[in-house]
């Protein structure tokens, strides 16, 4: 069996190149020659802390594109040589961090010709885990068609998006703005403001204004308690303290896990992840609905699993409903370097509104 190269981490707080067998695609299955792979924080738990390691090693890189190098039987709508876009969750043997991956056909969207294969990179996780916050753990409906050309029964409703400058944030807005949302309230650093408003953000907020509750109150008007939020932040001395304090009772508020007890998306190797708000930290009023976000549980979604990755996000691509953010390349020294930059900027947090793109196969 032939074997390629891989980037693991090999125990806690190390990684190095591997070595892995080249699997060939059985029945319903693509095998992605890569050229490309994002890393994003979640990496950085990983080699870090240990999280959600079973065991070493575990290849790392939750997004992945470049072309089709072969196909199991009953694959319709590929072809090899195509150029896509995969979502490289789960497994180790999964993972997008190496020369070849074998995936199943719904974890793979083909991407426009136009579309440049390291900025295909950078869609998958966050926008897999964007559509699935919106239209399925907070209850938005999905539209029959992108642009809708019907509006949403909440479209008026303002939807707050704590992080839209992160990733998932930003295809969160342009999701939202899509579906025929009105009311689109975005917090972030001021940097990215005009850009979120390009993208279609009706308001923009700085997280570090100093009036910035009385702010979110302001911009979702009526009696200033949001009704519908999604934290793409999760960190318990910021985000969560802050939608804490603006939630409605009737509102609904979807977490991205895991949670931080630090104050950014990256922890420190010191601190905690959690998998619910602890009350003490961050009350939130009686009544208000938190919702958990696991985006890997995302499949057990039958037309998610079925048509959000093969259908709906190269629809999406053509249609101009959403465009990838920008990139971070890393392309320079060895593979491990690459990667090892990756995680340094990630852990201190020198990353926003990219997406961190490791080339893979020169």
């Amino acid at each position: 069996m032939s074997v390629h190269t891989a980037i693991a981490a090999t125990a806690k707080g190390q990684i190095d190149v591997i070595q892995v067998p080249t699997r060939a695609p059985d029945a319903g299955e693509v095998l992605l020659r890569v050229e490309y792979a994002a890393m994003i924080a979640f990496d950085t738990y990983v080699t870090d802390l240990g999280f959600f390691v079973e065991e070493y090693p575990m290849i790392l890189g939750f997004s992945a594109s470049g072309t089709v190098s072969n196909l199991g039987s009953g694959v319709e709508g590929l072809k090899v040589g195509d150029r896509v876009t995969a979502f490289t969750f789960g497994e180790s043997q999964n993972k997008g961090l190496q020369e070849y991956i074998t995936l199943s056909k719904n974890v793979v969207a083909k991407i426009p010709d136009s579309l440049p294969l390291a900025a295909a990179a950078t869609l998958p996780d966050n926008f897999v885990t964007s559509f699935y916050t919106l239209f399925n753990q907070l209850g938005l409906p999905i539209p029959a068609s992108f642009p809708a050309t019907i509006p949403p029964p909440l479209a008026s409703v303002p939807v707050v998006i704590y992080g839209a400058g992160s990733v998932s944030g930003i295809y969160a807005v342009q999701l939202l703005h899509t579906a025929g949302y009105k009311k689109i309230v975005a917090i972030a650093s001021e940097r990215n403001h005009k850009y979120l408003h390009s993208i279609g953000a009706t308001d923009t907020i700085d997280y570090r204004s100093p009036s910035f509750v009385e702010d979110i109150s302001a911009a979702v008007g009526g009696d200033g308690k949001v009704l519908l939020a999604v934290d793409c932040i999760a960190a318990e001395t910021t985000s969560l303290k802050t939608l804490g304090s603006v939630m409605s009772p009737l509102g609904k508020l979807a977490v991205l896990l895991p949670l931080k007890e630090g104050s950014t998306v990256t922890n420190a190797p010191d601190q905690e992840l959690y998998g619910e708000v602890r009350p003490e930290k961050t009350p939130f009023p009686e009544g208000t609905e938190l919702v958990y976000v696991r985006t890997f549980l995302y499949q057990q979604d039958e037309t998610l699993r079925e048509k959000l990755m093969p259908n709906i996000l190269p629809a999406l691509l053509e249609s101009g409903g959403i465009s990838p953010t920008r990139v971070r390349l890393l392309d320079l020294g060895s593979l491990l370097d690459r990667v090892s930059t990756g995680l340094q900027l990630l852990r201190e947090n020198k990353i926003s509104s990219e997406k961190v793109i490791v080339k893979v196969i020169a």
